[in-house]
């Protein structure tokens, strides 16, 4: 077998590999042998089949398997053993490879395209300044939160007249113009907040109503966030129902009484903290907001060193060849309209692995996630420490959770992120800037050019 590689572009090359019969004949001979120790056919005995009968019947369709398995074998060989960083995976040229016929050929020729990754060197020692968001918790965000604390450890009551801020359960039975319930019509059962209805004059229509009352109101219309008619009435958006009036049968009324501000309540949100004051448990509270921020600040940071990164080390890669191995890959999935469309998503993927394997390589252990890694995470969750002695029901708990794929992905890349924060926040400069909750989602959400 001969193997020779030639450039065929900047990062393209093309692989020639030539095959000849002493390369395969034996494992041929070898699986032939098999089928006629295997064969049962009428008039011969078990193993006694002619040869040339068994030739005649699999040889071709051996011979073709042998073939394309060697070159295979042969082509991952030879891009191993040879270092050589590939994008995607090799293409048949077909242009250059001839028609195969495994009738008269003994000696074959296959040709492969190839793309080669670039080489890319990361220098994190530069002047890089990235904006670092500290972001400010406000007084108003401090009162929501204290007020939602208070509403869900607060106490139910059941009054018999309606109030803005009480949640009402009943029925919803679909009605035509009149008010008149539809004969067959969709009912569902539900609740809802009257708060969350956006229309004044339908809010109205349920406060200071009783139990046992009925309301006929429009939820498609009526409420201020389209997603809670859908769901209160289990339809989806191209469901004709959903456009139609239903009449709500008030069976219960739910009020909640806030939970009263003392220490007894401190202790029941923060059983760790020694809280006296309501001052004291407004600055817990803060804390535990800018906290939640701060987790939102780092990953934004890494995802802007990384948009840094791609931008200043802007690895080139064979473009038309990866355009063509996508195309290739998602035969049944895309047409290349589609692929060329979505390229620049995809080159940006491909950029930022090349970077991430230089930086993985350069920074020792720093960045690197093993299986154990992982092992240990999930560990951590059912509080089996690392390097105890080893609960084999736990252990089995682990085996079963992570033979999961998506979960084991989820989770390592979990771990890759906060490798990321960490790593990143010692060797990049911050450029601490001190923004509010609202400038800071609108940071976030704006597109970046």
């Amino acid at each position: 077998m001969n193997i020779t590689k030639e450039e065929s572009g900047k990062l393209t090359a093309l692989v020639h590999i030539n095959l000849k019969e002493e390369d395969y004949i034996e494992k041929v001979n070898q699986q032939l042998k098999t089928y006629r120790r295997e064969a049962k056919m009428p008039g011969f005995r078990p193993g006694m089949v002619p040869m040339g009968m068994i030739k005649r019947m699999y040889g071709k369709a051996v011979l073709a398997d042998e073939v394309n398995k060697s070159i295979s074998d042969a082509l991952n060989n030879y891009i191993q053993e040879n270092k050589i960083n590939v994008l995607g995976n090799p293409l048949p040229n077909e242009e250059k490879t001839a028609t195969l016929d495994f009738d008269k050929q003994k000696e074959f020729d296959f040709f492969f395209d190839i793309g080669m990754a670039p080489e890319v060197e990361v220098n994190l020692s530069e002047d890089i300044k990235i904006p670092y968001y500290n972001i400010k918790v406000s007084d108003e965000e401090v009162e929501k939160a204290l007020t939602d604390i208070q509403k869900r450890l607060g106490k139910e009551e059941h009054p018999e007249k309606a109030e803005l801020d009480d949640t009402l359960k009943g029925k919803f039975v679909q009605v035509d113009e009149e008010g008149n319930d539809v004969e067959d019509g969709y009912a569902k059962e539900g609740s809802f907040a009257i708060s969350d209805i956006a229309l004044k004059t339908i809010q109205k229509k349920f406060i200071d109503k009783e139990k046992g009352k009925r309301v006929v109101f429009n939820p498609a219309k009526a409420f201020k966030n389209d997603d809670i008619a859908k769901e209160l009435l289990g339809l989806a958006d191209d469901d004709e129902k959903l456009k139609s009036d239903y009449a709500f049968a008030i069976e219960d009324i739910i009020h909640t009484v806030p939970a009263e501000l003392n220490e007894e309540f401190f202790k029941q949100v923060y059983p760790a903290d020694e809280i006296k004051t309501v001052e004291e448990f407004k600055n817990r509270i803060r804390e535990d907001l800018a906290g939640h921020y701060q987790k939102d600040a780092d990953k934004q940071f890494v995802s802007d060193t990384i948009d840094f990164l791609l931008e200043k080390v802007n690895p080139e890669l064979p473009d038309e060849f990866l355009r063509r191995w996508l195309l290739e890959s998602n035969k049944e999935k895309a047409t290349k309209e589609q692929i060329d469309g979505q390229y620049d998503s995809y080159a940006k993927t491909f950029k930022w692995q090349l970077i991430e394997e230089n930086l993985i390589e350069t920074s020792g252990d720093t960045l690197r996630v093993t299986r154990e890694d992982v092992r240990n995470k999930v560990r951590a969750y059912f509080q089996i420490p690392d390097g105890g002695e080893p609960n084999p029901q736990m252990e089995g708990i682990v085996d079963q959770l992570l033979s999961n794929e998506e979960e084991y992905q989820r989770i390592f890349a979990e771990l890759m992120d906060e490798r990321y924060i960490t790593f990143f926040k010692e060797k990049v400069e911050k450029e601490e800037k001190e923004v509010s909750t609202d400038e800071f989602i609108k940071i976030i959400s704006t597109p970046k050019q």
